[in-house]
């Protein structure tokens, strides 16, 4: 299922489902995400399935010994394979993040101190990024849902003194973002209320006209100019970085791909824009737009930046069409949306499009399957 020839990481080469069966314990295994930095460490993040039970986990191959010496020092919960020197961890279970399985273990007492609100069921898991993050969807009693994260790679005070800036820079426009509910610093935690209204995904599937896109469009432009001041910084400097970075990538696990990734980076090096740069989102995907009758919400937001106003449009456009071709919208629909957005763009779209187009192929590259290159190709066709 994975292959990687890495002398330092000798359990990559050949890692086939009963390889990953004796690894887990588990019937079958799904692997869902591959991080990967040659000859210092690999983390897969997988689903196990045995029987009917379903949980996530993680496989960490290291440099040297370090997989072995976590294995010792967390015997209860963590497990090492000796023949492919990995560690594997099952969810919530995760040594970078021990504040996960404190969360859960604590959550009625844990929720009054982030939302204002007691708990009211179970925390539901909506993504993990092994290491970095993990987000659960909280019911709460006689209130919507909250949707705690918890964080590794970014500061909770930040984060929602950055969201309270950004509430009051948008108080009087036609767009906002969701409410920072509160923080726990402890557990690296911030909540937000939910969204009013319905994704944008969502509300593409049924909508029998793209007026909700122009309005989603007429949003992203009131937020490019609020009088918000991001500490981050997204430039072309540091898209093109992501973008050789995900070719880099690319060519590890798809290497059949790997020359088409690099002619789009070839083209984005000999052009770099130098447009002035705007609050942007940053990582817009349709289920990151919230539309009401009143008002659009933008969700995900600790990825707002400065940057490149047509990125945030290009990312939309490539998004779109990789929701046609994982049979999510109808390709007629998509035609229409497309253009719409393209329409709606400025003069770096084109550049940025190359940036999203080889992102959109490490984002199948990190999902090693049979037909990988064929998805990767199909984005690569698609979005140009």
């Amino acid at each position: 299922m994975l292959r990687i020839e890495d002398a330092d990481l000798p359990g990559l080469a050949d890692l086939t489902q009963d390889r990953l069966r004796t690894i887990t314990g588990a019937d079958e295994v799904d692997l869902l995400r591959l991080r990967y930095r040659a000859g210092k460490r690999a983390i897969l993040h997988i689903a196990a399935r045995t029987g009917e039970a379903r949980n996530e986990g993680t496989l960490w191959f290291f440099k040297g010994d370090k997989g072995k010496r976590l294995a010792r020092r967390n015997k209860k919960t963590a497990r090492f394979d000796a023949s492919t020197q990995v560690l594997f961890e099952p969810f919530p279970h995760d040594h970078r993040m021990p504040q996960i399985r404190n969360f859960l273990e604590k959550f009625d007492a844990a929720m009054p101190k982030l939302t204002g609100f007691e708990a009211a069921g179970t925390p539901q898991l909506l993504r993990y990024r092994p290491g970095l993050s993990c987000t659960f969807r909280c019911p709460l009693k006689d209130q919507d849902a909250a949707f705690v994260k918890l964080i590794n790679d970014d500061d909770p005070v930040r984060l929602c003194a950055s969201n309270r800036a950004m509430q009051r820079a948008l108080a009087c426009s036609d767009v906002s973002v969701a409410k920072a509910l509160g923080l726990d610093d402890h557990i690296s935690a911030i909540a937000y209320e939910t969204a009013p209204g319905r994704p944008l995904d969502e509300t593409l599937v049924q909508a029998s006209d793209l007026s909700v896109l122009n309005r989603s469009i007429a949003a992203l432009r009131s937020f490019w100019t609020a009088s918000i001041t991001p500490e981050r910084l997204m430039g072309p400097d540091r898209l093109l970085l992501r973008a050789r970075e995900s070719a880099d990538f690319v060519a590890v696990t798809a290497p059949d791909c790997a020359g088409a990734a690099g002619d789009i980076v070839a083209r984005l090096t000999a052009a770099l824009p130098n447009s002035d740069l705007r609050p942007i989102h940053g990582d817009m995907k349709l289920e990151h737009i919230f539309l009401d009758a009143e008002r659009v919400t933008l969700i995900d937001t600790e990825s707002v930046s400065l940057g490149l106003a047509d990125y945030d449009l290009a990312q939309l456009y490539g998004r779109l069409w990789q929701a046609e071709f994982e049979g999510q919208l109808p390709r007629q629909r998509v035609e229409r949306a497309s253009a719409m957005v393209r329409a709606e763009a400025g003069p770096d779209f084109d550049w940025c499009l190359g940036v999203v187009a080889v992102r959109l192929a490490k984002y199948y590259a990190q999902r090693p399957a049979p037909d990988m290159a064929v998805s990767i190709m199909a984005m690569l066709e698609r979005v140009r």
